[in-house]
């Protein structure tokens, strides 16, 4: 008993963010947990955007919905990522995970412009709160 609350105190201690993932790093998401199948298919003049989970223990426990526009995309493990095909303009990618995980729905914007590549991660930051924004890898 003694060892088990020892053994959580470090963890609470130890921040429990999360860690970005490269994007040649992470896994493509199972065809299975793909909800919406048509913005995940290539199309010409489509701006291309890559929305990836960190590693990591915090939230590890579940999946996280990705939405588009308010629309239900995949559900994401930590460590994979899925590559959306969206038109052009302004669109409003949403997340927020299943299960008992902490974290309520964050949302962010993406200005899509043809052939170019947005980058996005989801995760923790050291103080717990769960986050989805930009990233550089």
């Amino acid at each position: 008993m003694k060892y088990t609350i020892l053994l959580s105190s470090f963890f609470l201690l130890s921040g429990c963010s999360t860690q970005p993932v490269g994007t040649e790093q992470a896994s493509n998401i199972p065809p299975e947990r793909v909800w919406n199948k048509n913005i995940t298919n290539k199309t010409e003049g489509a701006g291309i955007i890559i929305v990836k989970r960190d590693s990591g223990f915090m939230g590890s426990a579940c999946l996280t919905s990705v939405y588009f526009d308010g629309n239900p995309v995949a559900d994401l493990n930590t460590r994979e990522k899925v590559t959306l095909y969206a038109n052009t303009g302004r669109h409003v990618l949403s997340a927020t995970p299943h299960g008992w995980c902490a974290g309520g729905m964050v949302e962010v914007a993406a200005d899509v412009v043809a052939g170019k590549t947005l980058m996005y991660r989801i995760g923790y930051g050291a103080n717990g709160d769960y986050r989805f924004s930009p990233t550089a890898f």
